[in-house]
């Protein structure tokens, strides 16, 4: 029964407690309130009669004026829960005080003193308590669940209906059940104190230290803040507007019953405990579901339009029922669906801020409008202290309200564009402080830093550490560094940095070389030869045979520079043939002749050099093959674009050969375009080659990249996407067939259903840490943020890298800040779908029967589901896959295994040996080499 019912109210597990401890302290809170309000207009009425209402009106906020910020003083010291108890107990305590003097020494002024005090605490104390349920809960629990806490309203307002009509005669009129309400007001201070102890302050959100703020600094903060300022303003009409409302109920009710207190209090109870009963049924029934498909907009003007509607009719026929109708509307629909959704408007506020903020508006604002709306009541009816009235009867009143209403109703309309950017500032807040932090960790200035610490390190093998980083990318700007360790005591250091500066082409490094040529080392002088030939073209031969022994690969890579240069001693025709022999130069003990040879070829960078190149782009060894490749760049011609085209298969080359293809420019374009296309081609390199025209940035290379987004390969399309995502940043022009992005968009997003599909059979045998469901799952991420991707080419300026980020966080609250955000700026169609797969609060289960409803087939066994990935393109999730038959035993696919035995990649290969040696019975675990990363998981949104 009581799973079926918090399925039913949609509370999930860990919330139940916090539920329902708010939902009990707002109904008590509530009870007391709307037990005390007959009480009170029963004997305010029958002393003073309706139209005196104005004075206690305006009374009552120089009465708050007084307590607020001695409030506020003593909140921030002791904590709000623990004032909130102090504040209910001695509410009680001046109940009591109240009934006495009723009872034993009434004068004329108590039922006004009783009429300001309750509305003192009718402001006070559900603040409180909604304070208390916003500190519990983020945005998006708040919309789920604010509806049913909201229903404690309503029943607190049927209690409190009950208790006036039935009690009032029980217990000797009106003014003992002051007596009832003392008791209720313990019993609310009691679950507060029940929530201190159970559930300490760490569970509320951010709640950071006890700052005292000042109101002054508090008022000036609202102003200055747009969002801020229409809530103040929304506040400030709506207390007016239901001031009068209530005004209007309180006149033809004083006509009705001739000023009979407990005829009175009768009335009034009987009224809250019906319209108690329609707010509840409202709350539990209409709210939540109104918040959830139509959003705030819709159900913040459900109010202001049915109390138009009722002033309506009171303009037209101003009797008895046309007013009570319309303060049922107000009474119905103030604590069901219009207080969830004004609380809502508060929790975009930082939770460090939103305290000050909702008690200056909510105690301060609103009491300010009272008196406001007091003294208009006063000039528009019979007057106010000496000047004169307008003599207004209802329907003056109710035109009057109308003008007010309409304030409403536009001011709620607009607060929805300003929530939406309040939410999007706070995303957007968090993802530039998120890139701030990883820029601390990681700009190229700290890690220029970093490698400057570790040159002038005293331990070599830190030194060694930086000179790895370097060595691949040499880089001018740490030259100085890498010149003083030209005298390092260790040869190693000193060789391999002179390596580098004549790699990267230093000439500072010149005046050194004499003595370098001398170093008791042989490879230091080698090195010292080689940076001579490349630098100051000096005679090798010369060098030779003034100082002696030398490695043969210097003295050759020494001839050729020195035949090369310009100049008469310049010999090609010598120069290319003892190049070609170094580029021949077999084995890995001719790695250093051909790693010259490539770094000669692109320096000479003659034509009839050419045709050596490809053979060094495609050699085995990758410092070959690289500095082959650097080469190519000199050259700038088409002829080499298979052999770099195959270089973008090897992960530790592929930069270079995308720059080299990309610095062909416009040319490179046709071929780029036919590798994508070509199965023939590598899968590796293919999945490269959308940042190579990303690189090209031209009008063909766009037109390239936008022709390809129905690339079968899930990461060759992540990556075309991620690369027009980057161009659509820089280009804002770029001109991409919508139709087309939103059919790519629910394909992606059928695809994830259908991973969900998959992932459903397969986690009853496997765990979290099972090498296929961390694939799957690694999948999943990445078809998660080409929707996001795809999102951005339709909608590039709605703010969706921050709601991508946003969805990602740790921090809850920015989590439900950006699906709140997406739910109000994705088109509902959209976002039906769409939200269920992020909200981390929509269970496994619940995604997997959307799936089955949505994508349909659904998948009932692991055989099913594995089968399923066996037909992926994905090398990593098909080799998880065939691991997973050997790890669950699926005999039924053992046929499938002999096609993977001779695939193409080692990854596939090993995954089928394994699969087929598991079910043979041997127990020993898969092998790493079949658990590669992902290839692409981490590369931003958006422009990034």
């Amino acid at each position: 029964m009581l799973p079926r019912l918090r399925r039913f109210l949609d509370v999930r597990p860990g919330e139940g407690l916090p539920v329902l401890l708010s939902f009990l302290y707002i109904a008590v809170v509530v009870a007391g309130f709307l037990l005390a309000k007959p009480v009170r207009n029963g004997l305010f009425l029958r002393q003073y009669g309706p139209y005196a209402l104005v004075y206690v009106y305006a009374a009552v906020p120089l009465v708050l004026s007084i307590f607020v910020p001695i409030y506020a003083r003593i909140t921030a010291r002791f904590g709000t829960r623990t004032v909130a108890i102090g504040t209910l107990v001695f509410f009680s305590l001046n109940v009591v005080a109240f009934w006495y003097a009723f009872r034993f020494h009434p004068f004329e002024l108590l039922p006004g003193i009783f009429f300001v005090w309750v509305n003192c605490y009718g402001v006070i104390a559900p603040v409180q308590a909604w304070s208390f349920a916003n500190s519990l809960f983020d945005l998006r629990q708040a919309k789920r669940l604010f509806g049913l806490i909201g229903s404690g309203a309503s029943l607190g307002a049927i209690a409190g209906g009950v208790l006036a009509r039935y009690l009032v005669e029980p217990v000797g009129g009106a003014v003992n059940l002051m007596l009832v309400i003392a008791v209720l007001l313990l019993i609310a201070a009691a679950i507060v104190l029940v929530a201190k102890l159970w559930m300490p302050s760490t569970r509320a959100l951010h709640s950071g230290p006890r700052v005292a703020q000042p109101f002054g600094q508090t008022r000036r903060e609202i102003l200055a803040t747009p969002y801020l300022r229409h809530i103040a303003a929304l506040a400030f009409v709506t207390a007016i507007a239901t001031q009068w409302t209530a005004f209007q109920l309180s006149v033809v009710a004083e006509a009705r019953f001739g000023g009979d207190a407990d005829a009175l209090t009768r009335f009034f109870g009987t009224f809250n405990f019906v319209l108690g009963i329609v707010s509840f049924a409202l709350q539990l029934l209409v709210t939540g579901r109104l918040l959830r498909h139509f959003g705030l907009t819709a159900a913040i003007v459900v109010l202001p339009f049915a109390l138009a509607t009722g002033n309506l009719f009171i303009l037209m026929v101003p009797l008895f029922w046309p007013v009570l109708i319309t303060n049922a509307f107000d009474q119905g629909l103030r604590f069901s669906i219009d207080k969830a959704s004004y609380e809502l408007l508060y929790l975009p506020i930082p939770p460090g801020r939103r305290a000050h903020v909702k008690n200056a508006i909510d105690i301060v604002v609103n009491r300010v409008a009272d008196a406001v709306g007091a003294v208009l009541l006063g000039l528009t009816t019979r007057g106010f202290l000496m000047l004169p009235g307008l003599q207004f009867g209802l329907r003056g009143t109710a035109a009057f309200n109308l003008v007010t209403l309409t304030c409403w109703a536009l001011l709620a309309w607009r607060l929805r564009g300003e929530y939406v950017r309040t939410i999007h500032e706070s995303i957007h807040r968090h993802r530039l402080d998120a890139e701030r932090d990883r820029a601390v960790l990681g700009t190229e200035r700290s890690a220029g830093d970093l490698l400057r610490e570790k040159l002038e390190a005293e331990d070599p093998a830190e030194i060694a550490y930086a000179l790895d980083l370097i060595a691949d990318h040499p880089n001018r700007r740490f030259h100085p560094a890498l010149r003083k360790l030209l005298v390092h005591p260790v040869a190693d250091m000193r060789r391999r940095a002179l390596s580098i500066l004549g790699a990267g082409g230093d000439e500072g490094a010149a005046e050194l070389m004499p003595v370098m040529l001398r170093d008791p080392d042989l490879g230091v002088r080698t090195e010292a030869l080689l940076y001579l030939s490349r630098i100051s073209r000096v005679d090798p031969l010369r060098q030779i045979q003034d100082l002696g022994e030398f490695e043969d690969f210097s003295i050759r890579a020494g001839m050729v520079a020195f035949l090369s240069a310009p100049g008469p001693t310049r010999n090609m025709e010598t120069a290319a043939l003892m190049l070609k022999g170094m580029a021949s130069s077999a084995g890995p003990g001719g790695r250093r002749d051909r790693i010259e040879a490539a770094r000669l070829i692109g320096r000479i960078a003659e034509p009839e050099l050419l045709d050596l190149l490809p053979a060094l782009v495609r050699d085995e060894e990758p410092d070959v093959a690289r500095q082959a490749v650097l080469s190519a760049m000199a050259f700038g011609s088409e002829a080499l674009v298979p052999p770099l085209l195959s270089a973008l298969a090897r992960p530790e080359i592929a930069d270079e050969a995308g720059d080299a293809l990309a610095a062909l420019g416009g040319r490179a374009v046709p071929h780029v375009v036919a590798a994508l296309s070509d199965d023939e081609v590598p899968i590796e390199a293919r999945r490269e080659l959308p940042a190579v025209l990303l690189r090209i940035g031209t009008p063909e290379a766009e037109h390239a990249l936008v022709s390809s987004l129905v690339e079968a390969d899930g990461t060759v399309r992540h990556r075309i996407i991620a690369s027009l995502n980057k161009l659509r940043a820089v280009r804002p022009d770029i001109r991409i067939d919508p139709h087309l992005v939103e059919l790519l968009l629910a394909a992606e997003i059928a695809g994830h259903y259908r991973s969900y599909q998959v992932l459903g059979p397969l986690r009853a045998g496997l765990t979290e840490g099972d090498p296929v469901v961390v694939a799957l799952r690694a999948s999943m991420e990445e078809e998660i943020e080409r929707v996001f991707r795809l999102m951005g080419l339709l909608f590039p300026q709605a703010g969706l890298h921050d709601a991508y980020v946003g969805i990602r966080s740790t921090d809850r609250t920015v989590r439900a800040n950006a699906l709140e955000f997406l739910e109000n700026v994705l088109k509902p169609e959209l976002r039906g779908v769409l939200l269920p797969l992020l909200d981390s609060q929509v269970t496994f289960e619940e995604r997997l029967a959307l799936a089955d409803r949505l994508v349909g087939a659904p998948l009932e066994t692991a055989d099913q589901a594995v089968a399923t990935l066996l037909a992926s393109d994905d090398p990593w999730l098909r080799s998880s896959a065939i691991a997973a038959i050997g790890t669950l035993g699926l005999t039924t696919l053992a046929q499938e295994l002999p096609r993977f035995a001779e695939a193409e990649s080692p990854v596939v290969r090993e995954a089928a040996a394994f699969a087929r040696a598991r079910l043979a019975g041997d127990t020993r675990p898969p092998p790493d080499a079949a658990l590669p990363a992902p290839a692409d998981l981490d590369t931003g949104v958006g422009a990034g």
